[in-house]
């Protein structure tokens, strides 16, 4: 197995899609993000991005796929009737969130698909479906034996990926935050999460020192206060400013800051601001696009600690 680590941005927006001549720059799907880990691929949420990621993965052989979802709302699901390896027989997905019962994961994603919404039923995707709801406190492991969901923190092999579950109650229903960890190195997920007066302790804790965080950062801080002409304050909508995803960085002296969950009501130059903000608070802050890929990968010439700050790259695919 490759030691590669990587992180791929296939939808950057929340709430709804927004393509068009002003969002051309960061890109105008809903949240999708791939990690590719040793060739294990892992999919963090089911927004539109997910329907070109399932386009390229589709040529793949090897169809055996975890997708995370961090919570069931519309558009964190809304790609997945369109995600072209569901309907093949030879795929395996591993669909995992959370949810107040063990069933509550496939029934959310049976009723987007029902008669009265979508012409094809989840039953009638020909993929084989692993479908779960997660509790907090389980851990999954992904090694040679395949994906499995611990009730306690295993004992993982070198060569295997470990994802731990942070729910935080910063968005109406709760969310699940994911930290995923391979070769010593480690991405945090963490979308729609409002920031807390003094900075979300508990997602510091889950975040220290991961080499590279993203941290939902839909408003800037004029909106979410309400200054904004023309727009209401977003207090209590549960999503952050990239001044709240700067503290949280900060104090957990994570590696990088990606910036996520862009507002579809911000153009371009209002999404470059946002990063300007968080650059403010932590300078190793970027703002996601479609397109965008981390390597987490350490470089041969670096020591660790440099390894973290400047071994990270950035590309744009087309």
């Amino acid at each position: 197995m490759n030691k590669d680590f990587t992180v791929k941005f296939w939808g950057v927006r929340g709430s709804y899609p927004t393509p068009g001549a002003s969002t051309v720059k960061y890109g105008g799907n809903t949240a999708c993000v791939e990690v590719n880990a040793g060739g294990r691929i892992i999919i963090l949420d089911a927004g539109t991005g997910i329907i070109p990621l399932g386009r390229e993965l589709a040529k793949r052989q090897d169809l055996e796929l975890l997708i995370l979802l961090s919570h069931l709302h519309h558009d964190h699901t809304q790609g997945f009737p369109f995600f072209v390896p569901a309907y093949i027989p030879r795929a395996r997905l591993h669909i995992y969130g959370p949810g107040g019962t063990a069933e509550t994961v496939e029934h959310v994603l049976e009723h987007n698909q029902s008669s009265d919404t979508f012409p094809i039923s989840l039953r009638d995707m020909a993929s084989n479906k692993d479908i779960q709801s997660l509790r907090e406190t389980q851990v999954i492991l992904w090694d040679e034996d395949g994906v499995r969901v611990h009730e306690s923190s295993p004992s993982p092999s070198p060569e295997a990926v470990v994802i731990r579950i942070h729910k935080s109650y910063a968005h109406p229903g709760g969310v699940y935050h994911y930290r995923i960890e391979y070769q010593g190195k480690s991405v945090v997920y963490a979308t729609d999460t409002e920031g807390y007066a003094g900075t979300d302790r508990k997602l510091v804790n889950f975040s220290r020192n991961a080499d590279v965080l993203i941290h939902d950062a839909q408003y800037s801080d004029d909106h979410y206060y309400g200054c904004l002409a023309g727009f209401s304050s977003t207090q209590g909508y549960g999503h952050s400013t990239a001044a709240m995803a700067g503290q949280v960085a900060a104090s957990a002296e994570t590696g990088e800051l990606i910036l996520f969950h862009h507002d579809p009501s911000y153009a371009d130059d209002w999404v470059a601001a946002q990063e300007r903000a968080a650059k403010n608070i932590f300078p190793d802050s970027r703002a996601a696009f479609e397109g965008m890929e981390v390597s987490l990968n350490p470089s041969p010439v670096l020591g660790r600690g440099a390894e973290v700050r400047e071994g990270l790259q950035y590309a744009a695919y087309g």
